[in-house]
């Protein structure tokens, strides 16, 4: 008699479940900030009389903190631990959030937003990281799914608390504050967060590693634990430390120009500008990775070409939706949510997926399912849906399914993390995914100036114009990722690093073997 087969959450235990929910939770309120203030924009705007240009910089706020976010935060896990990256990361964000419920003026408003991108930027990295790390190995593409689709969830919600919120208040004389209203609600997933992960334990690879690292201790007093990205950035040396210190202000004020100032600054200014941004971004990919730099260069390329496609989708459906389609305010909500919804089983399907056949193949396979979708779409037109339900119908299918493929790029963490030993994966993981979301940022611009002065013109709309970034964009993403890029890069120019595992889709180095390369 065959033994009785074992059903793969029964593998899990219980303190495994706990954790995979307070990881999903800060996930969930990364979600639901960002699709909270696409949908605040305008009443903020007439809150403090100012233009909605200015308003709308508030979605850039986030981003130009989360690069330096995703590395402070990562640093944090690497050297003391997922767990206490995960707390700290979140009690900076609920701050913010505190803030901008109560903020006097839209510039406090605006430095409270900083705060919630470095706070949400430690969420990203340590959220994924410290399930990876807990979960048993042949189950952590569908954790590292189940944890970012908290992500889609809490756009998904967000959606419909708005239209809630906004219905309960509209007549009252509090209707234009509601706004406010939106972050004290945001707010309250907070502290249910606080209280999940105050009573979870340590990620086990990472307590592995530190023992490992002890008995290396023990047996060779010369042994040296490798440092975190932010001693081996700021505390290496003087001379380093300045150098260092200067150019992440440096692009931080650059990044302020470039995201508020746009409208001042020529084609010229504006490209100089980014070359010192990626510059000072390389700089310290190649200080922290040493002669595995290459890998990192090949994530950034990968990562910021995946934003560049998604950013413009999740941003500019919307005005898509209102401008091109005419649907009205709640239809609007309507299909945001399905939008979301379609992402929520993408990454759980993608977790699934992962595991049998591996991390970058299921990838692929995602990007590639997501082009059958991406035409009908933007074929399906208001005329077309004006002609019978079966056209609208088919249209909230091909958006689903379209959103449901190409959200496999939900292990993106797990691909990342795959490429680091344990002692750096929390910061390898946080900076490179942070830094790369600066393409997200530009996403929006980018498109919106390519649609007015190309596509507009030619009397073409703004659907036309997304469906030609995205193609474009997710073809080059096959390409690297049907060539393996980031190994491929290292093969090219350091191949004596290369190593098994970063060929391989799966998890096959043992935390052992990865302290003893952290020693070579």
């Amino acid at each position: 008699m065959s033994p009785k087969k074992t059903h793969w959450y029964n593998e899990v235990s219980r303190d495994q479940w706990k954790s995979l929910n307070a990881a999903t939770i800060g996930y969930f309120l990364d979600g639901f900030d960002f699709n909270m203030v696409n949908l605040l924009l305008v009443p903020i705007a007439a809150s403090f009389h100012i233009p909605l240009v200015l308003s709308s910089t508030l979605i850039s706020a986030a981003y130009l903190s989360r690069w330096f976010g995703g590395l402070m935060f990562g640093a944090i896990g690497d050297r003391f631990g997922r767990k206490v990256s995960m707390v700290t990361s979140i009690l900076l964000y609920a701050g913010g959030t505190f803030i901008c419920a109560f903020a006097p003026s839209f510039w406090v408003l605006f430095a409270a937003r900083l705060f919630i991108g470095l706070g949400m930027a430690g969420e990203y990295s340590s959220s994924t990281t410290y399930i990876m790390e807990t979960w048993p190995k042949h189950l952590r593409n569908r954790a590292v799914g189940f944890v970012v689709a908290g992500f889609s969830l809490g756009g998904a919600v967000t959606a419909q608390v708005y239209k809630l919120v906004s219905s309960l208040l509209e007549g009252t004389k509090y209707a234009s504050q509601d706004w406010r209203l939106f972050f004290m609600i945001g707010i309250i997933p907070v502290f249910f967060a606080l209280w999940m992960r105050r009573s979870i334990s340590e990620a086990q690879d990472f307590e592995e590693m530190r023992a490992q690292q002890k008995k290396m201790q023990a047996a060779d007093p010369n042994y040296i634990p490798p440092k975190d990205m932010f001693s081996v950035l700021f505390k290496q040396g003087k001379l380093c430390s300045i150098i260092n210190t200067c150019s992440a202000l440096v692009t931080i004020v650059l990044l302020v120009f470039v995201f508020l100032m746009s409208s001042k600054l020529n084609l010229i200014q504006s490209v100089l500008a980014w070359i010192v941004i990626f510059a000072t971004i390389m700089s310290y990919t190649r200080q922290f990775m040493k002669r595995r730099w290459p890998i990192g260069l090949g994530i950034l390329i990968i990562m910021v070409a995946a934003n560049l496609g998604n950013g413009p989708m999740q941003a500019l459906m919307p005005t898509y939706y209102s401008t091109a389609l005419h649907f009205s305010t709640g239809m609007v909500a309507n299909l945001t949510s399905v939008f979301w919804v379609g992402q929520v089983i993408g990454c759980i399907v993608v977790g699934f997926v992962g595991d049998k056949w591996g991390t970058r193949k299921a990838y692929l396979f995602g990007t590639t399912a997501s082009l059958l979708f991406l035409a009908p779409v933007f074929m399906i037109n208001r005329p077309l849906m004006d002609k019978g339900f079966i056209w609208m119908a088919l249209f909230v299918v091909c958006l689903m399914a379209y959103e449901t493929a190409i959200s496999f790029a939900a292990l993106m963490p797990k691909y990342i993390g795959n490429f680091f030993t344990t002692s750096g994966r929390n910061a390898g993981v946080g900076f490179l995914i942070n830094a790369a979301g600066l393409g997200q940022a530009l996403a929006p611009v980018m498109t919106l100036s390519l649609a007015n002065a190309v596509f507009q013109p030619m009397g073409l709309n703004l659907g036309w114009t997304l469906f030609c970034i995205v193609l474009t964009v997710a073809t080059f993403i096959i390409v690297c990722l049907v060539i393996n890029l980031p190994p491929r890069l290292l093969k090219l120019i350091h191949p004596d690093e290369l190593r098994k595992q970063d060929w391989s889709d799966f998890d096959i180095t043992s935390v052992e073997e990865q302290v003893k390369l952290d020693k070579k």
